[in-house]
């Protein structure tokens, strides 16, 4: 276990951690005697946020700019927290892009990049700090996937399709993971209010009733984390509407999934 003052719970690592789920996952963590290291690109809110959550909370708390866009980053994170003796009890990977609009209307670099943070370096992460854990008969691992894991979504095609990856890999994952003391949690929320909603075309169409509070969504995923659960779709809403999506055949999934982005963009 890691040991930030000396009577934590152990060391969290949050990606994503700058706004949004991110940030209020961190508060969850911080909140329940967590120390943590904070993960995003920006230094500046980085160390703002870092700086409200000791005054409020105490506790220790890293920042680790860095991003995930790189090829490489993910090793660095590993190798640097390995050479600062900071072991990563819980590791929360958070981070993601979104790119909305037709696929061939979208840059291929913009392609790469979302796939880039959302799976190859998720998959990197989680594969590292899962080494140590298994070692320590140890660990958490939550995995913030998206209600659009469920269903392919026109004009979020590539983003769907990173979160039904997520989805996937970390129910996979729960299995495997049985009776190694290690636990895989995927956290499935729907719309919330994030600047990454905000600014989609299709989130100003979503009626306010719709949107979940980003905090609501990360007090259930800490939950979910906490006590091993594989599986946590964010609100009753979203829960009862991914247990109707997956009672459809294919065909009628995908003609929902194409109502719902015309009448949302």
């Amino acid at each position: 276990m890691a040991r930030g003052s000396g009577d934590d719970k152990g060391c969290v690592l949050v990606t994503g951690a700058s706004a949004g789920i991110g940030q209020e996952l961190a508060k969850a963590f911080v909140e329940g005697g967590f120390s943590l290291v904070l993960l995003a690109r920006s230094r500046g809110k980085l160390r703002g946020l870092a700086e409200d959550l000791k005054a409020a909370h105490g506790g220790k708390v890293t920042i680790l700019p860095a991003d995930l866009s790189d090829p490489k980053a993910p090793q660095a994170i590993f190798d640097g927290l390995r050479d600062r003796a900071i072991d990563v009890d819980i590791l929360v990977n958070n981070a993601g892009v979104l790119f909305e609009g037709a696929f061939d209307a979208t840059a291929l670099e913009d392609h790469l990049r979302l796939l880039q943070v959302n799976v190859v370096a998720l998959t990197a992460l989680t594969r590292l700090f899962l080494g140590p854990m298994l070692d320590r008969r140890s660990g958490r691992i939550l995995n913030v996937a998206s209600t659009a894991a469920f269903m392919p979504i026109p004009s979020l095609a590539a983003y769907a399709a990173s979160k039904a990856y997520v989805l996937s890999l970390t129910e996979a994952l729960s299995e495997e993971l049985k009776g190694t003391g290690v636990t895989a949690t995927a956290l499935c929320p729907g719309f919330t209010n994030t600047r990454m909603v905000a600014r989609s075309k299709r989130g100003r169409r979503i009626p306010s009733l719709a949107v979940m509070d980003a905090r609501a969504v990360a007090r259930e995923g800490y939950s979910a984390c906490l006590s091993g659960r594989p599986l946590q779709v964010a609100g009753l809403a979203n829960n009862v509407a991914v247990s109707g999506i997956q009672l459809l055949p294919r065909w009628l999934v995908r003609r929902v999934g194409g109502i719902i982005a015309r009448r949302t963009t």
